[in-house]
């Protein structure tokens, strides 16, 4: 008689909790790192552009790659498995990610619209002032990071904002995060959304909450549904290439098609677009659901 083992368990025994505190002790301690040596990056290079690009790939490796990596081989004795990285992604699996994400621009403009419209009592009006001249601050710092007027500049911002961003936040938040909590046996759903929630969290900005969290928690159901962690992956690095694409195209060439379509996502609220966001949200769950039906969870 043929004996079936049983599934090695993704976390080691009562580490859990031990490997999410461990996550963000070294989350935050190396932000803080970054704080300091950030300034001192800027001095010594001269280049403000350079400099960033610099610290944004520092915050990717030690903020989010390093603390991932270090909590999987930690906590559990098939770190890779943990993570979701020793799989590969399907073509079609891929496919659809990008379509989900494609297709749900027209009512993801609509949401960040309606979150941008959003307002603080008038009895905290001077935070919310404070809050949107940070994220317009923050804005401007990035657009101007991206709108380099060579193609070899646009080719790097690729590469730091676009790939490598990718990969750091979803190694972090989904490979790590989430998989820890749903390996600790807390509810899948709640495990999706509670990352996603911190995920938009830790950009510290507000008045872009919900979309960001609603991104995230695509990215989360991404990997659940998939076991594959190179699914959100190659989705979020779509999506951060495609703003760095069009952001330095509308910079470069203000009457370029995508400088159009980008403008298109900012203009008034009407019929015909709150009829193209809701076909463009039903045209996204039929998606949502064809890439849940590739690899159902088990």
């Amino acid at each position: 008689m043929t004996t079936i083992k049983p599934a090695t368990p993704l976390l080691r025994p009562n580490s859990g909790a031990l490997a999410l505190v461990l996550l963000f002790a070294l989350f935050a301690f190396f932000l803080i790192l970054l704080s300091i040596v950030s300034p001192l990056l800027v001095k010594a290079i001269g280049r403000p552009e350079s400099a960033m690009r610099i610290a944004m790939v520092l915050q990717d490796v030690f903020v989010f790659i390093l603390p991932a990596i270090a909590v999987a081989l930690v906590a559990s004795r098939l770190p890779a498995r943990l993570l979701g990285v020793d799989k590969a992604p399907t073509l079609l699996q891929v496919l659809l990610a990008i379509a989900t994400l494609l297709c749900s621009i027209p009512a993801m403009n609509m949401i960040i619209q309606w979150n941008e419209g959003w307002h603080l009592p008038e009895s905290m009006a001077t935070l919310e002032e404070a809050m949107r001249q940070m994220e317009e601050t923050a804005k401007v710092t990035t657009d101007s990071l991206m709108a380099g007027a060579s193609v070899w500049s646009m080719i790097v911002s690729v590469l730091i904002v676009g790939v490598m961003a990718g990969f750091s936040e979803e190694i972090f938040f989904r490979g790590a995060f989430q998989r820890v909590m749903q390996a600790n046996h807390l509810n899948g759903h709640i495990a999706v959304w509670t990352a996603a929630a911190v995920f938009s969290l830790v950009h510290f900005q507000m008045f872009g909450f919900v979309p960001r969290m609603l991104l995230g928690a695509f990215f989360g159901y991404a990997l659940w549904w998939t076991n594959s962690l190179w699914v959100p992956v190659i989705a979020h690095a779509f999506n951060n290439s495609l703003v760095v694409i069009t952001t330095w195209r509308t910079a470069n060439d203000p009457d370029s098609i995508l400088a159009v379509l980008n403008d298109a996502g900012s203009t008034e609220i009407t019929v015909g677009s709150v009829g193209l966001a809701i076909g463009s949200a039903i045209l996204t769950a039929c998606l949502l659901r064809l890439l849940y039906l590739t690899n159902r969870p088990k």
